[in-house]
């Protein structure tokens, strides 16, 4: 399992594909002022991006989500408020899942 934390460059990784690292530039660069925490997790071939921006001047917090492999181009993408990944996390809870 290989992992990277807070550092992402668009032309450093071919862990994902193109279309992953322009979406996850667009979502840097559509946020000039906030805070960027960034994750990736590989278990070959899958690889998983998780990303958190935080604005506190426009007082919002989101966690997105990629998940694609090695293999392809295709990959999908969610996008969560941290309100909604908490109400997650109690479910998990709730259900004891943990």
């Amino acid at each position: 399992m290989l992992m990277y934390e807070n550092q992402f460059s668009a032309n450093g990784s071919n862990l994902f594909p193109l279309d992953v690292k322009q979406h996850i530039m667009g979502i840097i660069d559509a946020s000039p002022t906030s805070q960027i925490h960034f994750h990736v997790t590989t278990e070959i071939p899958n690889v998983y991006v998780y990303l958190i921006e935080h604005n506190s001047s426009e007082e919002y917090s989101l966690f997105h989500v990629f998940s694609c492999d090695q293999i392809g181009e295709d990959y999908s993408y969610q996008c969560f408020s941290i309100d909604q990944i908490q109400r997650m996390h109690e479910l998990v809870l709730q259900a004891n899942l943990t």
